[in-house]
């Protein structure tokens, strides 16, 4: 069967690509080499828990996602508006006082920074707030490092808050990814919440997904070689279309257009444990090491905010670690639960590891200069288009923006 496009790859921008193409009575097919849709965002279940592939959340106030998605389908549940910082021995919070008022004294006088770092957080918030989502990709950019010490954050709430916020969030512990991206990210907490639907990440390529006919998704299915109106999979089959878009990672498009550049790749491990225990705070904020001591960048407890991530009513844990040298270490299972003794007392040694998954390419690099997501893209050559984090951003806000642009422009063509 001939095709009006042939999208590679059934990760959130392909997808996101194929419901477009679909409302505009295109013909089109979707291949995928994995034996499942969602490219990086994969849920398994595991003895009763729900692990997502590599600790994740949707960001409500993404303005994709919420003109997508249906939220309300998806069931989330949300993380409060604020995180728990190790720093010096102790747990200390700080939230957002607009949503968490009982927390504004600890946040004001937590020793994590000082009172005027709190006063910049705010004027940092309000800035980014104030125009367009899509301006803040046209306004001048720095290393975010640099951009903090300008708008006079001192060095200690630097290194306590924003090294593990910013690595939680673009897995960049030297935090000198573009400030644009610190400013989109800042503006997504500011004006929504993190959230996990109840069933797990992975409900948002399976909505996604649902619209389509199955037979408009292929998986198992490795492409071999693209030629000219062409796509010749591993087993032989050859799909003719009169467009191809490959929404794939990076390093995975560099190969099919046999384009020898260097893609630059952040690694990640994501450990789950379960246990009969609670954390020694009332509500399940995510925890930042702010002590630059260990292995752990962060932990989560998902199923004390989706009760759904547990069948058994035990805590799930999720701890994120950076770094490719403890990927290939043998001993970071053990590494990990001696850091968590100390944190959370000698109870953590009885937790019951579950899973670790290693991700080497959880993302690309993303130092400035940086391309504006919101810049329509030409096609590469004879209609060959490339879709999601090669000529944009990482994550699912852009994802879902250069699927919908990319559809777009090949209808508008």
């Amino acid at each position: 069967m001939d095709y009006d496009v042939i999208i590679i790859g059934a990760g959130l921008s392909g997808l996101a690509c194929a419901n477009i193409l679909q409302r505009n009575n295109k013909r089109f097919v979707i291949v995928e080499a994995d034996a499942r849709i969602g490219g990086r965002i994969k849920t398994d279940t595991v003895q009763g828990f729900r692990l997502d592939q590599g600790f994740q959340v949707l960001q409500t106030g993404y303005p994709e996602a919420r003109h997508m998605l249906n939220y309300q389908d998806l069931e989330l549940h949300r993380f409060p508006a604020g995180v728990v910082v190790r720093s010096n021995g102790r747990f200390h919070i700080i939230a957002d006082p607009r949503r968490h008022l009982r927390h504004l004294f600890s946040t004001a006088f937590s020793p994590v920074g000082t009172f005027m770092d709190r006063i910049h957080m705010l004027r940092l918030a309000r800035a980014v707030s104030s125009c367009p989502f899509a301006e803040l990709f046209s306004q001048p950019e720095q290393k975010t490092i640099d951009f903090l010490k300008e708008w006079g954050f001192s060095q200690k709430f630097i290194a306590t808050f924003f090294v593990p916020f910013f690595a939680g969030a673009c897995l960049d512990r030297n935090i000198s990814a573009s400030s644009r991206v610190l400013k989109y990210i800042f503006r997504v907490f500011a004006q929504g919440d993190a959230a996990l639907p109840a069933r797990g990440m992975a409900e948002i390529p399976a909505q996604l997904a649902s619209t389509l006919a199955k037979e408009r998704i292929l998986c198992n299915s490795s492409v071999s070689t693209i030629k000219e109106g062409r796509v010749i999979l591993e087993n032989g089959t050859e799909l003719k279309g009169k467009t191809i878009v490959i929404a794939t990672s990076a390093p995975a498009a560099n190969t099919l257009i046999d384009r020898h550049t260097t893609t630059e790749s952040v690694g990640e491990s994501c450990l789950y444990f379960s246990a009969d225990w609670v954390p020694p705070f009332n509500e399940p904020f995510l925890v930042l090491n702010g002590e630059d001591e260990g292995p752990i960048n962060n932990i989560a407890f998902p199923s004390l905010v989706a009760p759904q991530y547990s069948s058994s009513g035990k805590t799930l844990i999720a701890v994120v670690v950076l770094g490719r040298e403890y990927m290939e270490s043998s001993s970071l299972i053990d590494d990990v639960r001696r850091q968590c003794q100390a944190w959370f007392g000698r109870g953590a040694n009885d937790w019951e590891h579950l899973q670790t998954y290693s991700i080497s390419h959880a993302l690309p690099y993303q130092e400035p200069p940086t391309p504006n997501p919101y810049t329509i893209q030409a096609p590469l050559q004879n209609d060959v288009w490339i879709s999601g984090e090669y000529n944009s951003l990482p994550g699912t806000q852009w994802a879902l923006l250069s699927g919908r642009m990319t559809a777009e422009s090949i209808i508008g063509k």
